[in-house]
C-alpha cells in the first residue's frame, strides 16, 4: 500500500509540473516540507495521542501575482499508538485481555491557495486555504485480532506562516508555518481525523 501511494505523489508531480508551467505570467514554484503532526478533537482522544514526526507536504504553486499562489498540495503523515493492556469486548458476551494498537497513514491531495497581504520582498506572511481528498489507511489490531480499512474522506485545512525570500534573486524561500486540517471521519464508530501540523521547509522557482 505504502509503495502504491508513493507512486501517486510521483505521477501527480511529474504531470503538474508538465502543465503550462508555460503560463506566460506569474512564476511556478515547487514546495518541499518536513511536517510534525499534533492529533486533536476526536482523533486525539479516541485513536492516536501520540503526535508523528513522521510527515511531508509539497506542492505545486503558480504565482498569479506578488500576493496570490494557487496549485496542487500532496502529503503524507505516519501515525501509532500502542495503548497497555486491559479489557475489551468482543461481542456481548466475550471480553478479551489484550493489547490495543491503531496504526493510521494518511495520503492527501488538495487545490490550495495561498495569500501574502503584504507586498514586501523581505519575510513574507502569509495567510493559505484548502480543499481536496485525504486517503486513510487504518490498521487496528487488538491482541492476535486485526482489522483493516481504506477510505477517501474529505478534507480542509487552513493554515499561516512566513516564506523567507534567500538568494541573490530571491527566487526561492524558506518556508515556517502550522496548518490545520479538519477531515471527518465517520467509521468504526470514530468521528474526525484531525490535526495541528507544524512544518518548515524550502521552495524553489521552476519558471
Amino acid at each position: 500500500m505504502k509503495k502504491i501511494k508513493i507512486i501517486v505523489i510521483a505521477i501527480s508531480f511529474l504531470s503538474f509540473i508538465s502543465l503550462p508551467a508555460s503560463a506566460q505570467n506569474g512564476t511556478l514554484k515547487l514546495d518541499l516540507n518536513y511536517n510534525y503532526s499534533i492529533p486533536v478533537s476526536g482523533f486525539k482522544t479516541d485513536l492516536i495521542s501520540n503526535t508523528s514526526p513522521r510527515g511531508f507536504r509539497g506542492g505545486i504553486m503558480y504565482a498569479f501575482s506578488n500576493k496570490l499562489e494557487a496549485g496542487l498540495s500532496f502529503g503524507y503523515q505516519d501515525y501509532y499508538q500502542k495503548y497497555p493492556r486491559s479489557i475489551y469486548a468482543l461481542s456481548k458476551t466475550q471480553d478479551v485481555s489484550a493489547v490495543l494498537s491503531n496504526s493510521i497513514q494518511t495520503t492527501t491531495f488538495l487545490l490550495k491557495a495561498r495569500y501574502f497581504p503584504l507586498n514586501i520582498n523581505t519575510v513574507k506572511p502569509y495567510i493559505s486555504v484548502g480543499a481536496g481528498t485525504n486517503l486513510v489507511d487504518f490498521k487496528q489490531y487488538l491482541g492476535e485480532f486485526g482489522s483493516s480499512q481504506t477510505s477517501v474522506q474529505f478534507l480542509a485545512q487552513g493554515g499561516i506562516g512566513i516564506m523567507i525570500p534567500i538568494g541573490r534573486l530571491k527566487t526561492s524561500g524558506i518556508n515556517v508555518g502550522a496548518i490545520y486540517d479538519y477531515t471527518p471521519y465517520k467509521k468504526l464508530g470514530y468521528n474526525n481525523l484531525n490535526n495541528v501540523n507544524l512544518q518548515a521547509g524550502i521552495a524553489f522557482q521552476l519558471k
